[in-house]
């Protein structure tokens, strides 16, 4: 296996008082990393920079346990989400990735989001309190949404054919199968208290500011008869709904007791309905004489469809032990004495049981400090292998069901260091492709799988079409594709567009945004590569940025129109617009004189204040005619075509010309909604000469006729063009730097808190207002020095902090509400 790189955490290992801490980390599906650090209060003092946030307990801003949060494609920049100076024992994510659950020694529960999400903004938004009780696990409820990952179907055309819906209920189920949101947490003396969310709905006006802290009722329950001390365990959603539970108690050393835990809603529909808690007691584990060695952890996994529990063992002789246990069914025969209904010729009774067997154990040379399995959801054990990250820093992959090892990874041991450093906490990214570690000092440690290694193009492929379907975040995907070339890319490019093109309509519709973002970040990939083969083909990221941006305004715009008689009409008016365009009428007015122009009626208000997104379409159309002659020009001369040329695309070809159409219909009913231009002739009417040129070019993308490019030529003559403003590069992780490291078969080395001067982007070409700040929402200019905005931390897409709350009709604040997360998936990031 590979490792990527390491970041160095000063500021944690010179804590002379704490030299070993306890540290816990968590992946989200959004490929943010979650860590707690254990500190002194004098190192905590330091840390005020990094914005110290009130203390959960005791509401002073020093203490000794502190969470913060990076993104694996910015490792080495972290920031402080809260300070405590109860020990943090439970790092939690929500199952969308925007809610953080921390559980503290104590009895105290929080929920944090990040504030207006910017990541380097938290805020406390759910706390519960158990007095004297130690959290030792909590779960957020499932949603019951998940797809199966299955390799054998890549050569399948269909997503629904590749990807199955898995068959699991919610872990609380609301009216009509609907998922509870809410969470369960397990105290060390064996009780049960669970807790709903109440529904917040976004954009409202207190989701933008900072809001005080709700505290949740919680509905407790014993989970046994009686309640001991319970020294591990671990808890795993059930297919069936609920949650199971599997724990060692201090008394019972060589007993695993396994618990069902249901959750429901009593109360009549219609009525208040409080939730209820229950458990049932399941097959247990007996385990043999431990004989000196001392159970560390349990792990509870669901491989190939079948359940299992990690137990791991710390031996007398300074190793460690792993004993798997797999849960069987059998099913025996009543005698004939005994039977219900039984004759002749029917089938006899039979008793269903179960019981833990062990399968496979292994012995290690030292002491496990935490033990992962693969996140990918399938049902092949050739996609689920078991890490064990053993406190030598060494890691060992296994076998899903012998425990057979596979490979050896060996990381390097300080030697500066007065005290030795050990490993103390891992967890994987969503797709399994990634290894993050973290060691007594807080430094992170990042290592490649060889999962992707061993699938090949085929795999690469179906992983990310599976990031498509099930929404998680493909950067750790597309991070670790440094061992692909151009070409090959190219040829991925090309695949995945040519297989998202053969889907159903209603099933491109559905996935389009997540398609466009993925090939986006594809598009940055590329782009890197061929800066470093100096065969850079400029602006194909900013195309894709274009496109999605272009797709948000084309949603947004339709979903204002209502036909004006619901019962005389089958179609609606995006639909007959469309069916008018698909003639080829050059001539915008006789487009609209086929409409009806009462089902394209909007208040001139809302008209209003859509004018800046009605700019920026019509700028992004007289942009593209532009460029266009100079694009074929190039083709001609290199014989080569980019890999993606929005012009060329037939789609945002097609969303232009509806828009301008829309456009004209509201220009009669608000003159001031129309975009404005400088103009050299005043007899020249923008919307018709655009929408004239992009219908001829619908015509025949591929090779415009010689009088298209002349007209073209001459806009520039007839009116000022406005200048296409690029995003702000920002510097992270990618594909560049992954190439170094290839070529020079040593992980990368970062310090936590100081940008690497050798991952940052090139600088871009001199335009109009280079140093001009443009919001790429409002396309607003903000100028050189704005007071605050907000810049997304992975592509440099900006977002005025403000604009949410100057939105004064239901038009702009959906469209605000569209932009909740960059376009890219990543998270804002405000900066002062």
């Amino acid at each position: 296996m590979t490792i990527l790189y390491k970041v160095e955490s000063k500021e944690f290992s010179k804590d002379s008082v704490y030299p070993h801490k306890v540290v816990l980390c968590s992946v989200s599906p959004r490929n943010i990393v979650a860590f707690s650090v254990l500190q002194s209060v004098g190192v905590a003092n330091t840390d005020a920079a990094l914005g110290d946030s009130e203390d959960s307990t005791t509401g002073t801003s020093t203490g000794n346990s502190h969470v913060y949060v990076c993104d694996i494609v910015t490792p080495w920049e972290h920031f402080k989400v809260c300070s405590s100076r109860s020990l943090i024992s439970v790092l939690e994510w929500s199952p969308n990735g925007e809610q953080l659950l921390l559980g503290f020694m104590g009895g105290r529960l929080e929920i944090w989001q990040p504030r207006n999400q910017n990541i380097n903004l938290w805020q406390l938004q759910f706390y519960a309190i158990l007095p004297s009780e130690d959290i030792i696990a909590a779960k957020f409820f499932h949603n019951a949404k998940e797809f199966l990952f299955n390799p054998q179907k890549k050569d399948h055309t269909y997503y629904t054919d590749k990807f199955e819906r898995l068959e699991q209920r919610p872990t609380l189920c609301g009216f009509g199968g609907v998922a509870g949101e809410g969470g369960i947490m397990l105290t060390s003396s064996g009780l049960l208290a669970a807790f709903t969310l109440p529904i917040v709905q976004a954009g409202n006006d207190s989701s933008f500011g900072i809001t005080p802290a709700e505290k949740l009722p919680l509905i407790t329950h014993s989970l046994g008869i009686s309640r001991s001390y319970i020294e591990h365990c671990t808890m795993q959603h059930r297919l069936a709904g609920g949650l199971h539970v599997a724990f060692t108690c201090g008394w019972q050393q060589q007993l695993v007791q396994c618990y069902h835990i249901l959750l429901s809603l009593d109360g009549d529909l219609g009525l208040e309905q409080h939730l209820a808690l229950k458990s049932e007691s399941q097959a247990c584990i007996f385990l043999n004489p431990l004989e000196g060695k001392q159970i560390r952890s349990l792990k509870r996994a669901r491989i190939a469809q079948e359940e299992i529990i990690f137990i791991v063992y710390d031996c007398p002789d300074g190793g460690g032990l792993i004993e798997q246990w797999s849960l069987t069914h059998r099913q025996h025969t009543v005698h004939a004495l005994l039977q219900q209904g039984g004759g002749p010729g029917k089938p006899n009774d039979f008793v269903h049981t179960e019981s833990w067997e062990q399968k496979a154990k292994i012995h290690l040379n030292a002491r496990v400090a935490d033990l992962c399995v693969s996140r990918l959801i399938t049902n092949s054990l050739e996609c689920s292998q078991v890490y064990a990250i053993l406190q030598d820093s060494t890691v060992h992959i296994l076998e899903a069901n012998t425990l057979k090892q596979l490979s050896l990874t060996q990381f390097d041991r300080p030697v500066e260091s007065s005290s030795e450093v050990k490993f103390t906490s891992g967890d994987l990214t969503p797709t399994s492709q990634m290894l993050l570690i973290f060691d007594s000092h807080a430094q992170l440690h990042a290592m490649q799988t060889p999962l992707l290694k061993q699938g090949g193009a085929g795999f690469l492929l179906l992983l990310l079409e599976y990031c498509i379907i099930s929404g998680l975040d493909a950067s750790d995907v597309l991070l670790l594709n440094h061992s692909a070339g151009v070409n090959l890319l190219d040829s991925l490019v090309e695949k995945l567009t040519d297989n998202f093109t053969r889907q159903p309509s209603y099933v491109r519709h559905f996935y389009y945004a997540n398609f466009l973002a993925l090939k986006s970040h594809l598009c940055r990939v590329q782009q890197q590569q061929q800066q470093q083969q100096q065969t850079q083909q400029p602006g194909q990221e900013q195309e894709f940025n274009n496109l999605i941006i272009l797709h948000a305004i084309s949603t947004t715009f339709k979903s204002l129109l209502r036909p004006s008689d619901l019962g005389c009409q089958d179609k609606g008016p995006a639909d007959n617009l469309a069916m008018k365009l698909a003639e080829s009428i050059p001539d915008v007015d006789t487009v609209m004189l086929n409409l009806d122009a009462k089902d394209f009626t909007v208040e001139p208000m809302m008209l209003q204040s859509l004018q800046q997104l009605i700019q920026w379409v019509t700028d992004l159309a007289l942009n593209m005619l532009h460029r266009l002659p100079e694009e074929v020009m190039k083709c001609k001369l290199s014989g080569k075509r980019p890999s993606y040329d929005i012009s060329r695309d037939i789609v945002a070809i097609g969303s232009l010309r509806e828009l301008l159409v829309m456009i004209r219909i509201w220009g009669l009913l608000k003159t001031e909604c129309l975009p404005i231009y400088t103009k050299t002739m005043d007899n020249i009417d923008v919307l018709a000469v655009l929408f004239r040129l992009l219908t001829r070019l619908a015509q025949n993308t591929a090779e415009p006729d010689d009088m298209l490019l002349d007209e073209c030529s001459l806009l520039s003559k007839q009116l000022l063009i406005p200048q296409n403003i690029k995003f702000t590069p920002t510097t992270l992780l990618s594909a560049q730097g992954l190439a170094a490291l290839r070529a020079s078969s040593h992980p990368l080395m970062f310090s936590s808190l100081v940008e690497p001067a050798s991952l940052q982007d090139i600088e871009m070409e001199e335009v109009v207002f280079a140093r001009s700040i443009k919001d790429g929402v409002s396309n607003l200019q903000l100028g050189s020095h704005p007071n605050t905005i907000r810049r997304c931390a992975r592509c440099g897409f900006v977002f005025v902090n403000s604009a949410s709350k100057v939105a004064k009709t239901s038009a702009l604040k959906a469209w605000f509400n569209k932009w909740l997360h960059c376009h890219c998936g990543g998270f804002w990031k405000q900066i002062n």
